[in-house]
């Protein structure tokens, strides 16, 4: 059994601002994000995307809307700013105009869609040859005050923006995951100090989280609408006690680690059981260090050395923690701690081939 399923690794070093006006983003629904959206497409690219990136919704984008929204925003600085808005919506319930409103399917099918996802997470780590695939990853960044005072006005906000890409070898051998990666990298500039950090995408978290959750509870959620069709989607619960989903924190110590109880959804294909989606979001106490860990895994069929495989193809990984912000009142700056930091990754996952050695005789 794996002892360590994730790592979320955090990086207190000071990075440079991105400074926006106002002190909090300007929360919209999905529908009224694709309004203020098209009034952005004969904007220019740059002012489009900070217009964007001053946004942040109150319930899931599903990957749909984001394909259609995309094709009609001026340019590549705008659709990255509509990833860092759709990434950090990921772990949101989507809005009712998008779920499906199937009947819930009855207890019997139930138990057997469930027992043929475990035998399907079971089976599919089994099958996984040792490989190699690429990470690549954007980071973005921003910083959210908290409701300020009347007639103080925040100096510490910093809308979502991008910090830097970077890229990581990811081998999974016996397994086992391990991640061989580089510093990310603004055009330009350095490479800026190490960033938030995941691991266990591949192979343990299906059976991992499947093993915590039964210790807890696993109940009908809702149906939805995937790409391939309907996605039926449970809720889960997994109690402290039975976590193996850790956080850990560098501090003037050394690191931290925690092992909190979470919950999330897991979205599976009821034709086969097969696993398309999976989130894990950690149930943090006030007196953590980090207010907010979450984690979004989405699958798919990839080919490694000519046989498919159904493999990570996208992750997104989410981390609020605290900072110290100011505000000013009659030119006096002031010591303000309701301030969090929020660092998003997306991860795609590309360039799966075998982990092998190939020896050829010649006569």
């Amino acid at each position: 059994m794996w002892k360590l399923l994730m790592l979320l690794l955090l990086s207190w070093i000071a990075l440079p601002a991105f400074p926006a006006e106002g002190g909090i983003p300007r929360k919209v629904t999905v529908e009224q994000l694709e309004q203020r959206l098209s009034r952005l497409q004969s904007r220019r690219d740059v002012k489009a995307a900070n217009q964007i990136y001053e946004l942040e919704l109150t319930e899931r984008m599903s990957a749909a809307r984001l394909e259609r929204a995309e094709a009609n925003l001026p340019g590549s600085e705008s659709r990255k700013a509509l990833l860092a808005v759709f990434d950090e919506s990921a772990f949101l319930d989507l809005p009712a105009a998008d779920l499906l409103h199937d009947p819930e399917p009855d207890s019997a099918s139930l138990t057997a869609m469930l027992a043929q996802t475990v035998e399907y997470a079971n089976k599919t780590i089994a099958k996984l040859p040792n490989f190699f695939a690429t990470k690549e990853i954007t980071h973005f960044e921003g910083t959210q005050a908290a409701t300020l005072p009347s007639g103080m006005s925040s100096t510490g906000y910093e809308s979502l923006h991008e910090m830097g890409i970077s890229k990581a070898e990811v081998l999974y051998r016996d397994g086992r995951e391990s991640v061989n990666a580089e510093a990310p990298r603004r055009a330009g500039l350095p490479p800026l100090p190490p960033r938030l950090n995941t691991i266990g995408e591949f192979g343990p978290i299906l059976i991992v989280t499947l093993g915590d959750a039964v210790k807890g509870k696993i109940v009908w959620s809702h149906w939805e609408q995937g790409a391939a069709g309907p996605e039926a989607v449970f809720h889960y619960d997994a109690p402290e006690v039975a976590s193996h989903f850790a956080v850990t924190i560098p501090d003037v110590f050394g690191e931290t680690v925690h092992h909190p109880a979470y919950h999330g959804e897991i979205a599976v294909n009821p034709a086969d059981g097969s696993i398309l989606r999976l989130t894990m979001v950690a149930d943090l106490k006030p007196d953590d260090p980090v207010k907010e860990a979450d984690i979004l895994v989405e699958y798919g069929s990839v080919e490694i050395g000519g046989k498919t495989y159904i493999c990570p193809v996208k992750s997104v990984n989410l981390v609020r923690f605290p900072v110290a912000g100011t505000y000013r009142s009659y030119n006096t700056s002031l010591s303000f701690p309701g301030f969090l930091k929020t660092q998003v990754n997306d991860n795609s996952y590309k360039q799966y081939h075998l982990f092998r050695a190939e020896i050829r005789i010649l006569p």
